[in-house]
């Protein structure tokens, strides 16, 4: 359904934009802590008007998506939030945390199995190319980059890439808003930790923080994660990847709408470079099984045999 990732990427572009509001009026890590205890209950309320048998798995089932959360969640937002509130532009944050598909797609083979022909590569390098031009286009980099922002997007980076390669290998015996609760309670557990060992609790309830936060919870939290938790149980983790290449040049359309940020050129050969990048490497339909092989085991949905 491409629906999916259509709207995958309108909804987690915004965040970047709540980053920077988000951390006018309060510590980032403190804010991301609140938006981790605020969005359980709100899982809660969806088990219950779902009013379907609930899937919670084994107990390592359970540490292993608190682990993903840790991942997703604690390293990856937690390192883009960090690195906008170190002065790091938005755009250029942006930017450095999506080319993760390239650590995702080199990783794929040793750690999944996944093998990646030329086309793919030619399309993840094409995706990486066109996202530095949309956003170093529009940049203004006289004044310097803060070292600490961009150690921040390091960690964003390897969060973000690891939990997409771990949670393509957990099994399905969780439902997706069952994980969600787990992964938002390892995510509380790093912010928690993280507020009082480098942050300062700071959180002022200003009408704007308190619609960030909203926007955090609802739009992002609940509704890009649980798309982004679809997409990696139906699809291969590079593939699902690939999807972050849509966001630098989608904030750019956010900024120019929200603060009026003009389009460069090379900002527009960018997005072309995206769009051609994702068209090579666009997954395939299987090839129907053969008549002459009713025995052979069938596959399950990350490629692995039953």
């Amino acid at each position: 359904m491409m629906w999916i990732p259509l709207a995958f990427v309108l909804l987690f572009s915004t965040g970047f934009i709540c980053a920077r509001l988000g951390t006018m009026d309060a510590e980032p890590f403190t804010l991301l802590l609140v938006r981790s205890l605020v969005v359980l209950p709100v899982l809660a309320a969806i088990l219950w008007l779902r009013r379907s048998p609930r899937r919670w798995g084994d107990g390592g089932q359970r540490l292993r998506q608190m682990g993903v959360g840790m991942l997703l969640h604690g390293a990856y937002l937690g390192g883009v939030f960090a690195a906008v509130k170190a002065g790091l532009p938005a755009g250029l944050t942006a930017l450095l945390v999506s080319l993760h598909p390239l650590a995702t797609a080199a990783l794929s083979l040793p750690l999944l199995g996944v093998r990646l022909g030329p086309r793919q590569w030619m399309g993840l390098g094409l995706g990486a190319l066109g996202a530095s031009l949309v956003l170093g286009g529009g940049l203004d980099v006289s004044e310097g980059w803060p070292v600490i922002g961009l150690v921040w997007c390091l960690v964003a980076l390897v969060g973000v890439s690891g939990a997409t390669l771990w949670q393509k290998r957990l099994s399905g015996g969780m439902g997706l808003v069952e994980g969600l609760v787990f992964q938002y309670l390892g995510a509380a557990l790093v912010f928690a930790i993280a507020a009082g060992w480098v942050g300062s609790f700071t959180f002022d309830p200003t009408p704007r923080l308190l619609l960030t936060l909203t926007w955090l919870v609802g739009a992002i939290s609940v509704g890009a994660i649980w798309l982004l938790m679809m997409m990696i149980e139906r699809g291969e983790a590079h593939q699902v990847a690939r999807t972050f290449f849509l966001v630098p040049p989608c904030a750019a359309v956010m900024a120019w709408l929200l603060f009026d940020e003009q389009w460069t050129a090379p900002m527009i050969l960018g997005a072309s470079l995206v769009v051609a990048g994702l068209a090579l490497d666009r997954p395939r339909a299987a090839a129907p099984a053969k008549a002459s092989e009713p025995d052979a085991p069938a596959a399950s949905e990350d490629g692995r045999g039953r």
